[in-house]
């Protein structure tokens, strides 16, 4: 007979618990919140998070700080966000690094998994295997005959260790069999300079990226490194088509908060998220930015990093690659 008094009991226990969460998440914010970027001001990074912080700032009528602290590969940014508070107010813009330096650094400080919560993914942005024009191929396969003809010999550039730019183009060395020397670089700006004089002969670039050279002829591109042909060149055939699936790997851009942040508070940040991706404002600046507005929330975002930490763990470790 007391078994239901108890249920009750019990049931208001939780309610009380989660009282203060629930009053936490209709308050927030109440005070300006700051997205950590792992890169320079004006990176594409950057444009893509201030594209989305400006909607959600305006849903909120608050304030939304993107502040840049590149550095490490992104660990300087992603330790920072960290050891922030778990309060909602402080989050981090990751892509590829996040999942990739668990495998590339066995001293990392931070943990994708174990000290991040997953909000919403922002966007993918589409990438291209380019070559100067001065380099004669027109094709991925006639790019592996020129190596395999000449080993050692070719180069390809990429903006940093743990990069798409440097994983992607790893991948494809191991899966092509040819041996394609890796240059790298402090950021795009120094690099595509070096692909259009052809000193450099191959790299990864995104959408933004490559358009200018492009329609300049100084660079070509060859291929679609994503999952499906890219409106941005609808012409170029992917890696998939060109006989190298495995190849296909496709960039994204996401928000993360510190773990232990109330469920409640991340439910809104993402529900902000979403509702600023669902708008066509934010979408045609994401779209003309080079990114693919592509909404993951919550959970489906946690599969997606989960995945790509299995992927990039496999790449590294078939490739020997290290910080070092």
């Amino acid at each position: 007979m007391k078994l239901p008094r108890i249920g009750v009991m019990i049931g208001a226990w939780l309610a009380l618990l989660a009282a203060p969460q629930q009053a936490q998440a209709q308050e927030f914010p109440s005070r300006p919140v700051r997205i950590v970027i792992p890169y320079s001001p004006g990176s594409v990074a950057d444009v893509f998070a201030r594209i989305v912080a400006q909607n959600m700032q305006e849903q909120w009528k608050g304030s939304i700080v993107v502040e840049s602290k590149s550095g490490a590969n992104g660990s300087i940014a992603a330790e920072e966000v960290a050891r922030a508070a778990p309060d909602g107010y402080t989050w981090l813009l990751v892509t590829t690094y996040f999942t990739a330096s668990p495998a590339l650094d066995s001293k990392l400080r931070w943990n994708p998994v174990r000290d991040f919560v997953p909000v919403g993914q922002i966007c993918r942005a589409p990438n291209f295997f380019i070559v100067p024009t001065s380099l004669p191929v027109k094709t991925v396969a006639e790019y592996v005959a020129l190596a395999k003809s000449k080993p050692g010999t070719l180069n390809y550039s990429h903006p940093g260790k743990g990069s798409t730019g440097h994983l992607g183009f790893e991948l494809f060395k191991r899966l092509a069999g040819i041996d394609v020397t890796g240059i790298g670089y402090r950021g795009y700006p120094q690099m595509v300079p070096d692909i259009a004089s052809g000193l450099i002969t191959s790299t990864f670039l995104s959408a933004n990226q490559a358009l200018a050279q492009v329609q300049s002829g100084a660079i070509r591109i060859i291929g679609a490194i994503n999952d499906g042909r890219s409106k941005y060149f609808p012409d170029v055939p992917t890696m998939g088509e060109q006989g190298f699936a495995e190849a296909q790997v496709m960039p994204w851009f996401g928000i993360v908060v510190p773990a232990g942040t109330p469920q409640p508070v991340t439910e809104r940040i993402s529900a902000a998220l979403e509702a600023a991706l669902a708008t066509s404002e934010v979408r045609e600046k994401l779209d003309v930015a080079g990114c693919e507005p592509k909404s993951a929330p919550l959970g489906a975002f946690a599969d997606i990093i989960k995945s790509d930490i299995g992927v990039w763990a496999k790449v590294v470790r078939e490739a020997g690659i290290t910080m070092d």
